[in-house]
């Protein structure tokens, strides 16, 4: 054969293979996990970011389908797969992954639709980048801007947002809600005879006093500001909100603990500003004759 025809051949193979080889140590060297599948949603590879990430040996994969490293199963799966074809690619979806040792990872993936050369579909591309440390960030500051520091109870902004939610799902799902505000008796007394340390040592107490005895999934207990307390207590009447009082009311006192507190509900309460105006009300009530 012709040296002319071979060593152009020869040329491209050795630079296809070079393109291939420093491919490879690209994908070989990302900490993300990077996959493709076929059309069924099997693994054909299964990069060694993705091994670090989620645990799993490449060696084995090929029998395995992508919905089972997703968090959401085959939901977030056929949604992932809805989106791609509707628009042959994604960015920045954000997803949770099963990772190694049982922990679930927050991931922003990038996926694409691959084609063969006449554009028949043959499979797709995914790119898990993990971000969990921001995601986690995240919802630390938005904790942080959502619970009072000394207490560790949700602020008087979240009350306020979380009021204004269940007074609306209350009235929609037609059932009711109580309110109850709090006051502690004398605290001023105690802070100004025993300082701001014994004053705080009463404020955790009683927060603590609080959590312990109201529903942890339904009930919301808040520090409303200074001495001041309230609890959003969603299905209760105030007769039973009442009831629930008066047990804290008794345990408080076995801490040396003194409060007044008032309630009111839907019903009878209309709206929002009347459900303050009768707690405040009732708690004043309450305190002028403790």
């Amino acid at each position: 054969m012709d040296s002319s025809i071979d060593f152009p051949l020869i040329h491209l193979s050795s630079d296809f293979i070079r393109a291939k080889e420093y491919l490879e140590a690209i994908v070989s060297s990302s900490p993300d996990a990077i996959c493709t599948t076929d059309m069924s949603g099997k693994f054909i590879y299964f990069s060694p970011g993705a091994e670090e990430m989620l645990g799993l040996k490449a060696q084995g994969m090929g029998n395995r389908y992508a919905y089972e490293i997703y968090q959401g199963g085959i939901v977030e799966a056929k949604k992932i797969m809805r989106l791609l074809t509707e628009n042959e690619q994604i960015k920045n979806h954000e997803t949770i992954v099963k990772g190694k040792n049982g922990r679930f990872i927050y991931a922003s993936l990038a996926a694409s639709l691959l084609k063969d050369r006449q554009g028949n579909l043959i499979g797709t591309l995914g790119i898990f980048k993990d971000i969990s440390a921001r995601v986690h960030l995240e919802k630390k500051l938005e904790e942080l801007c959502r619970t009072d520091n000394l207490t560790g109870l949700f602020n008087r902004r979240h009350f306020d947002q979380s009021l204004k939610q269940e007074w609306a799902r209350a009235k929609r799902q037609n059932y009711p809600l109580s309110l109850v505000l709090m006051d502690l008796n004398d605290f001023k007394l105690i802070n100004d005879s025993k300082g701001h340390k014994a004053g705080d040592r009463i404020l955790k107490s009683f927060s603590a006093l609080l959590r312990d005895s109201l529903r942890r999934e339904e009930d919301m207990v808040f520090r409303f500001g200074g001495d001041e307390f309230t609890a959003i207590l969603p299905g209760l009447n105030p007769h039973q909100a009442d009831q629930v009082m008066k047990k804290i009311l008794h345990r408080a006192k076995k801490f040396r603990i003194h409060f007044s507190y008032g309630i009111s509900g839907t019903p009878p309460a209309l709206n929002i500003a009347r459900l303050l105006q009768t707690a405040d009300a009732a708690m004043y009530r309450m305190k002028k004759t403790s």
